[in-house]
């Protein structure tokens, strides 16, 4: 008898073990919890942090844009995760993103913003380069112009007037392979360049804009939002005039007026008042398809190329809706500049011109700054 109910004690035991152990699969299932990020019927981001990766140091441009944008991408994103912003800086941003690309999961937890600083090396080939923006996917972008202007001491009063002066023109720039390369076909596309010495090294736009106001250069050229904010006080006080926009690409290729600065004349404007004649040749091809690379796009937002399709749609979908945030434009106004950021097919578009430039634009590009200007450690 003893050993009977014995037996069915065991046989009960087994049951309820069983039982309990279907129940607990179940309630795994149904509350989409597992192993894997994203995984069962849960947003991708529910209970996840994402890290953001600036490959410049805290306090500059792409940084601020960026730990603002964060705050938005967390209210808009499914699942609301966690931003962090992580500064990764040395090689004008080269270094960040070698790191992104090398040793960063693409798991959808880590995106890398960059700017026309990381851009330009990348499309003039530095040696250093392991990146390949073209299959990155992309998240969100923003526009930026440029202004270059010059101090009232030079007599120079509009852009025509750097084709003849007797003024010594110094202009400080940083490196002929970063952003400066737009500068520097600008130049060459007016004629101007012999006019004007060019000293290279400062740390970045901040130093140059600094020698500009300490009087050691009297030509400087800012983005479109630094402009706003700390050129404009000067030009209002009577101390930099501007000169030119470098301007945007149109729908058609052509360069038009800076939509935050239409008042100021583009590039091409001051070469027809120099010259009477639109401008041609190699020099502008090249730099009509730099505006549209870096100006139409200065900043962006990206992912892995094999990021999590739902990592990538959940975050595309986060941008759409910060941009569409009044909040969200009204009080980024400064950092925004007077650009409005792009998503979606808006987006796509303005990408469209970094996938399909000429290669044998960029080959005269590098053959132009390696005879010009010394560079060496470009990969053709």
């Amino acid at each position: 008898m003893k050993s009977k109910k014995m037996k069915n004690w065991f046989v009960v035991m087994i049951v309820s073990l069983l039982f309990l152990a279907a129940c607990n699969s179940s309630s795994s299932s149904e509350n989409g919890s597992g192993s894997e990020t994203g995984s069962g019927d849960g947003a991708f981001y529910d209970g996840e942090t994402l890290e953001v990766i600036v490959p410049f140091s805290a306090g500059g441009g792409t940084d601020t844009l960026f730990r603002y944008l964060a705050q938005y991408m967390k209210e808009h994103t499914e699942g609301n995760p966690a931003l962090q912003v992580v500064n990764i800086e040395g090689g004008g941003s080269i270094n960040g993103a070698n790191e992104y690309v090398d040793l960063r999961e693409p798991d959808g937890l880590t995106a890398l913003a960059t700017s026309a600083s990381t851009k330009i090396p990348f499309l003039i080939g530095q040696e250093a380069v392991r990146y390949d923006l073209r299959e990155l996917k992309p998240i969100i972008g923003t526009p930026n112009g440029v202004v270059l202007y010059t101090s009232p001491d030079t007599g120079l009063t509009e852009g025509k007037d750097l084709l003849d002066t007797d003024q010594e023109l110094i202009l400080g720039a940083t490196s002929p392979t970063g952003i400066d390369v737009m500068t520097l076909l600008a130049l060459e596309v007016l004629g101007v360049k012999d006019n004007i010495q060019i000293i290279f090294g400062y740390e970045g736009a901040g130093a140059s804009r600094i020698a500009f106001e300490q009087g050691e250069t009297n030509l400087d050229y800012q983005s479109g939002t630094a402009y706003q904010s700390d050129v404009k006080p000067m030009v209002e006080a009577g101390q930099a005039i501007p000169l030119f926009t470098y301007g945007f690409t149109g729908s058609d290729g052509d360069i038009v007026s800076d939509p935050a600065f239409p008042e100021i004349p583009t590039v091409k404007d001051v070469y027809i008042d120099m010259y009477g004649e639109e401008p041609s040749g190699e020099a502008w091809e090249a730099y009509k398809a730099f505006v549209g690379i870096v100006n139409n796009l200065h900043k962006s937002l990206w992912l892995h190329a094999d990021a999590p399709p739902e990592a990538v749609a959940a975050l595309q979908e986060g941008a759409a809706g910060a941009v569409a945030d009044e909040q969200f434009i009204e009080e980024g106004a400064e950092i925004l500049g007077g650009y409005d950021p792009l998503v979606g097919e808006d987006l796509e578009s303005a990408i469209s011109a970094l996938t399909s430039i000429n290669e044998e634009t960029l080959a005269w590009v590098r053959n132009y700054l390696r005879e010009e200007y010394d560079v060496t450690g470009l990969i053709d």
